[in-house]
């Protein structure tokens, strides 16, 4: 259903632009509200259900972001290497930062290969996603895009708690103390269904802003920032990833077993819906955004997914 949902809502995005039926701002306004809004809703429904995680459970979102923000840079240096202008540059450390590690791909792999267990610690690792969405992401386009904001970027960071953008880390903060106080949900959200209601929304809204983004006639002349982020989401990623696991079995807390898995899983998942999302809302160039994530999507179902089914998918400790 997710992959029917999400086929759709690309051709009905990319049919209503070639058509003219819909103006090219409803892109726009579909990507905030998935990320301002959307993503925030689902965040705040599903963080205060978790059970109370263990400490060791509670380096999975930090080390998630250590991974993010590592990413970020490896994708600035990289797109200097290659000869990018600044605003491409930019656009390569948006899309290649954050990987699409929860339900749209990320937690449907982890689903697929460990059931709930899997899916549970997918909640844990993304609990990172809205502060560093808000304190990374947005100061990041915010400072790459064409006739932006130039200062730096430690004072757009703290600058961008105060945007109304960031209305999502506050309410991650506020679902959080719910979790850890024990406070019932209400039983109407489950009754309802909510939650999923709430991501086949948020993730058909996602997606038909991308296909209202996607000019496929600009594949070619992209060439290059489509094998640098196949290469830093698929290459770079897990070479990155493992070196975490491995610093960490030189602490007191190394990762194991089923988490070792997960993060390693996560680590080269492909480029993220906020990526475009956030491309979008800051105008850094979106409609390359749009390209890069189709492209690195379908990169991953066709010649990496088949790898990690194949590894993995003798249970535990297969990989």
């Amino acid at each position: 259903m997710t992959v029917a949902v999400i086929l759709a809502s690309l051709a009905g995005g990319y049919v209503a632009r070639k058509r003219g039926l819909l103006p090219q701002r409803v892109a726009d306004w579909c990507m905030t509200f998935v990320a301002v809004f959307g993503y925030t809703a689902v965040s705040f429904l599903t963080i205060w259900v978790l059970d109370a995680p263990r400490v060791s459970d509670a380096l999975l979102p930090v080390l998630a972001a250590v991974h993010w923000a590592m990413m970020g840079l490896a994708a600035l240096l990289g797109g200097r290497a290659i000869g990018l202008n600044f605003e491409d540059r930019g656009l390569l450390a948006v899309a290649g930062a954050a990987g699409n590690t929860g339900i749209t791909m990320g937690g449907i792999v982890l689903y697929l290969l460990y059931g709930e267990q899997g899916l549970g610690l997918v909640s844990l690792y993304c609990l990172s996603w809205t502060p560093m969405t808000v304190l990374f992401h947005y100061p990041l386009a915010r400072h790459f895009a064409h006739g932006a904001d130039r200062r730096p970027l430690g004072r757009l960071m703290l600058q961008n708690l105060l945007d109304w953008r960031a209305v999502s880390l506050p309410i991650s903060v506020v679902s959080i103390i719910l979790c850890l106080a024990r406070v019932p949900r209400p039983a109407f959200i489950d009754d309802l269904h909510v939650v999923d209601v709430l991501m086949v929304v948020v993730t058909a809204m996602a997606y038909f802003g991308i296909g209202m983004r996607l000019h496929l006639g600009d594949m070619g002349r992209l060439w290059k920032m489509i094998l640098a982020l196949g290469a830093l989401r698929f290459g770079v990623g897990v070479g990155l990833g493992w070196s975490v696991v491995a610093l960490l079995h030189l602490t007191p807390w190394p990762l194991e077993g089923l988490r070792l898995e997960v993060f390693v899983i996560e680590s080269f998942v492909p480029s993220a819906v906020i990526g475009v999302a956030v491309a979008s809302m800051f105008h850094l160039r979106p409609r390359c955004a749009s390209i890069l994530f189709v492209a690195n999507t379908v990169m991953y179902l066709v010649l990496v997914l088949p790898i990690v089914m194949w590894l993995w998918g003798r249970g535990p400790g297969a990989g």
